[in-house]
């Protein structure tokens, strides 16, 4: 496919994956930032080793939406079911998506907070997480109803925390760096 037949979309994902930044495209803006710190991908590193692969899949960086659509979230790690990709998908279909977790950085703070977890509500995303460096603490939302989660459980670093139905699932932080 040549450039003059894509997508505006589907040329920013390009340039962005090709030049080595992460772009989001969402209620109408377009976020673009470098790659993450050592310690956001090490907590990210730390969270993917705990999920076990025979259950779930978790895909790091990877978009949530409408396939072929690539306006929609990428949040740092996206849980889905084990072998329930119908094909090589960008971005995810979010009617599998069971998590998602976004590791707040200094530049994503406000859309962590903001924006996205009324966007995940809306998309029907089961459980949307927060892992916070700065406060050391993890935010779990769950039970989403139309634009807003239900619930939240919040925990310390160095404490687990419990991903909800469908995932349950504990994860440890101890691993985690610390957030200064």
């Amino acid at each position: 496919m040549s450039d003059e037949s894509k997508t505006f979309s589907e040329l920013l994902a390009q340039a962005a994956e090709r030049d080595g930044y992460k772009v989001e495209w969402y209620s109408g803006k377009i976020v673009m930032q470098a790659s993450a710190s050592a310690f956001h991908n090490l907590i990210v590193s730390e969270t993917i080793r705990q999920i076990p692969s025979g259950e779930w899949w978790a895909l790091p960086d990877m978009g949530v939406g409408t396939p072929g659509d690539h306006r929609g979230p990428q949040p740092d790690i996206v849980i889905i079911p084990a072998r329930s990709l119908a094909d090589d998908e960008n971005p995810v279909r979010k009617e599998i998506v069971a998590a998602v977790i976004e590791v707040v950085s200094k530049n994503t703070r406000s859309e962590d907070y903001g924006d996205k977890p009324e966007m995940y509500a809306s998309m029907e995303i089961p459980i949307y997480v927060i892992i916070d460096r700065r406060c050391e603490t993890v935010r779990v939302f769950s039970e989403p109803d139309v634009n807003r989660y239900t619930r939240e459980s919040v925990s310390n670093f160095g404490k687990p925390f419990t991903l909800p139905e469908p995932v349950m699932l504990t994860i440890d932080t101890d691993g985690y760096p610390g957030a200064r």
